[in-house]
């Protein structure tokens, strides 16, 4: 990686002696390298073993202690008076609570529900985990407007690892990781990790979240991407991250800085040169202020590509990337897909496509009638049966998700059915290279399987986090 850089931008400050800023210094157009395979399907390799909802400790079932006999007054009462305060005390309020709620119901009745609409309007004083607004309880675990990014990797020995990133309720970066030879899942707080570090990165609460991993010949890492305050994108990777799993350190982008829409979202992959003995690079996509989708590449950070152009893009539109076979002998992985939000009507959307293989062009439509962008509806891509196979998943603000799939014909699922497991009302939705689908619901971080007896569900693996 390049050294750190004098980057600047607000709550993400970088420490330099000579304490001059660098300028993003703007190169020629270059053409972005092919993609490398990533780590195929493997069956009975995807289920690991997570924290089971059983056997949960309650501290309200433990028994209190005995007072013994000779407590024969409470609160200065004799036990017998003081129970039947008690419970006239009760009654009172049970009848207050009761009247409330009764004039509360009449009072609502009363009110002209909106209806006529599939997908509720998203509305910022809602409590992101209560999709239809109504009070919930406060998350202890993650952050209420939390995003969700997922990737893995298979290293030399053929062991895959995951890795799960988030925010918890303090704003912290959180990483989950999981690989094949422990089966556990192990917590990082990336915040903390790099706290004392060079650099002090504050992440905007509900960032978006973009992830990318590798393990190709000696290079072994992990980079997530993330926005800070002003909008900004920032990184952290890890290098050798199964010897050093907490090594996270800020990623200087070569001095490069990428500003972007306030409400703009995230998507990221990681690719090759092709042919040639070169690492690899890492890209993200991003929406500029200007309103444009742009793809940002490891090969020459300061040249963005303006893939998608602000007349042709919503604003704060969801943003997904995935890698494809090259079309001619679909031999090798030498595509990208990106997919952005158009709108056909204030109230319509849809899923648009972009291509690259050699140059970016438009290649029609996915998902149709999606609603207008909103921090809610977030897109989320995947390959399945050694990247013959696509799935583009959409969460909607419903808490539900649509998709559609791609095996050599289209197959619309309106809602995919997540089978097993507790009631589910995701709030946020990743899905990994290697087919593994996670949500964010009810303060947890839920693990789901594809279904491989049909198309239009996935299988409860167990719980993430906490």
């Amino acid at each position: 990686m390049p050294p750190y850089s004098t980057l600047e931008v607000q709550q993400a400050e970088v420490y330099d002696d000579s304490g001059t800023t660098k300028e993003a210094v703007v190169h020629p157009q270059t053409l972005y390298p092919q993609l490398a395979s990533l780590e195929s399907y493997e069956p009975g390799a995807n289920f690991p073993e997570v924290a089971s909802h059983e056997g949960r400790y309650d501290p309200y079932d433990d028994p209190s202690p005995s007072q013994g006999k000779q407590a024969s007054k409470r609160c200065g009462l004799p036990t017998r008076m003081f129970n039947i305060v008690l419970v006239v005390g009760v009654l009172v309020i049970i009848g207050a609570i009761a009247g409330g709620v009764a004039g509360g119901l009449l009072s609502r009745h009363g009110e002209t529900a909106h209806e006529g609409s599939e997908y509720p309007s998203y509305n910022p004083s809602y409590d992101p985990n209560s999709r239809n607004g109504s009070a919930t309880q406060t998350n202890i675990n993650i952050l209420s407007i939390s995003k969700l990014s997922s990737s893995n990797r298979t290293d030399s020995m053929g062991n895959i690892h995951r890795t799960v990133f988030f925010q918890d309720t303090h704003n912290a970066l959180m990483a989950r990781r999981w690989d094949s030879q422990n089966r556990t899942w192990f917590t990082s707080n990336i915040t903390e990790i790099t706290s004392g570090s060079i650099a002090r990165i504050v992440p905007s609460p509900g960032t978006p979240l973009a992830s990318a991993s590798c393990s190709y010949g000696t290079v072994t890492e992990v980079h997530l991407w993330f926005l800070v305050q002003d909008s900004y994108v920032a990184s952290f990777w890890v290098e050798n991250p199964d010897s050093s799993p907490d090594g996270w350190e800020y990623d200087s982008f070569g001095g490069a800085s990428f500003q972007t829409s306030t409400g703009s979202q995230l998507a990221a992959m990681w690719q090759r040169c092709w042919p040639g003995p070169c690492a690899g690079y890492w890209i993200f996509a991003y929406q500029t202020p200007q309103g444009d989708i742009n793809v940002a590449n490891a090969s020459n950070w300061h040249n963005p590509t303006t893939v998608v152009t602000s007349r042709e893009v919503a604003d704060n539109s969801s943003i997904g990337i995935v890698p494809q076979l090259e079309k001619e002998q679909q031999k090798y992985i030498g595509r990208v897909v990106l997919a952005t939000e158009s709108l056909n009507s204030g109230t319509i959307g849809t899923m648009q496509k972009m291509e690259y293989e050699s140059m970016w062009s438009p290649a029609g439509t996915l998902i149709r009638e999606l609603p207008p962008p909103s921090p809610d509806l977030q897109f989320a891509f995947t390959i399945m049966n050694n990247f013959t196979e696509t799935m583009f998943l959409s969460l909607l603000p419903n808490g539900t998700v649509a998709a559609l799939w791609w095996g050599g014909h289209y197959t619309t699922i309106p809602s995919l059915n997540f089978r097993g497991g507790p009631a589910v009302n995701f709030t946020a939705i990743s899905i990994s290279e290697d087919t593994m689908f996670y949500g964010i619901s009810n303060d947890e971080i839920l693990q789901y399987a594809p279904d491989d007896t049909d198309l239009f569900s996935f299988t409860y693996v167990g719980r993430v986090y906490p």
